[in-house]
């Protein structure tokens, strides 16, 4: 069984991948700051909880991996894998053999064990060397990278979801919600680029994650299709819906922007660390009980 209750307010390190929507001198701000002091990401999450989020949206990058370390089970982590720019990088330098082993460094016995069972029962894309089919053995490789003792969700990345969604493929969506819930014992969410795309084929299909991510903002920046059809898709989804970009690339404020989302009937807000100006406090603003407490009586 997995958690129930929809974050209502969610850090993400998105930035620490190099992807952001604010211009570079920002971006590049924020990496060396994280680069150059180990342990200013554990103090950002930290502030962050006190200031009411819910959790942290993370990614098994090296810093990632040290802040989760060290926080252990005090910090509930939306896992947002996989990390498709390192997973590519190492399996071009190391191929898959020392990309699963850099991954399992450290691992527990019991992971080996639960990685060998998902790798038999998907033995047909391995074998293949299907990259769809062999999306589930990605997650248990990144998820025993970022070894969270809090993980509260399983997000596929956008990179990922979106490629799955150009190529319709159903099956995978269909197939990763129940292997999320059943293997990890948490919530399975997708996050996307293309929200409206994604809310439409999932009602279409069938599928019914615990949350979805994407973007939303009073600009209509990065809505797809169209700002008007995002909107119409959250009017139509039955899905809680978290939203991202809510600054637009910093030209509208985290206030607006929550408002703006929460007012179109999102259940949450993700917010990445290039929003912030500060160590978290800023989050206490956008930290709403009412909003809470109604994303979780509609669960």
């Amino acid at each position: 069984m997995s958690p129930t209750r929809t974050p209502a307010l969610l850090l993400s390190t998105e930035a620490l991948l190099g992807v952001t929507r604010h211009p570079r001198e920002r971006t590049l701000e924020v990496k060396r700051r994280f680069q150059q002091d180990p342990k200013a990401l554990e103090r950002v999450f930290r502030g962050a909880l006190e200031a009411g989020a819910d959790g942290v949206l993370v990614a098994p990058t090296a810093e990632g991996r040290a802040a989760v370390a060290a926080m252990g089970a005090s910090l509930p982590v939306f896992a947002h894998v996989p990390d498709v720019p390192s997973f590519v990088r190492d399996s071009t330098e190391l191929g898959l053999p020392g990309t699963a082993l850099k991954r399992l460094k450290g691992a527990p016995p019991a992971t080996m064990i639960k990685l060998g069972l998902t790798g038999m029962s998907h033995a047909t894309g391995v074998l293949k060397g299907d990259f769809i089919g062999m999306v589930p053995i990605m997650l248990e490789l990144e998820l025993a990278a970022l070894a969270a003792r809090d993980l509260r969700a399983v997000i596929l990345s956008a990179t990922l979801t979106d490629l799955v969604l150009g190529g319709g493929h159903r099956f995978l969506f269909a197939h990763l919600v129940p292997f999320i819930r059943q293997r990890f014992g948490a919530m399975a969410g997708f996050e996307t680029h293309n929200l409206g795309h994604l809310l439409a084929r999932l009602r279409e299909w069938g599928v019914q994650p615990d949350l979805v991510i994407g973007p939303l903002n009073p600009l209509g920046f990065m809505m797809k299709p169209s700002p008007g059809e995002v909107l119409a898709e959250l009017d139509a989804t039955g899905l809680p819906v978290l939203a991202k970009e809510i600054t637009a690339g910093g030209t509208v404020s985290l206030e607006d922007g929550a408002r703006f989302a929460r007012s179109h009937g999102t259940q949450g807000v993700v917010v990445d660390l290039v929003d912030l100006a500060d160590d978290g406090a800023s989050l206490r603003a956008l930290a709403d009980p009412v909003g809470k407490g109604a994303a979780s009586a509609a669960r």
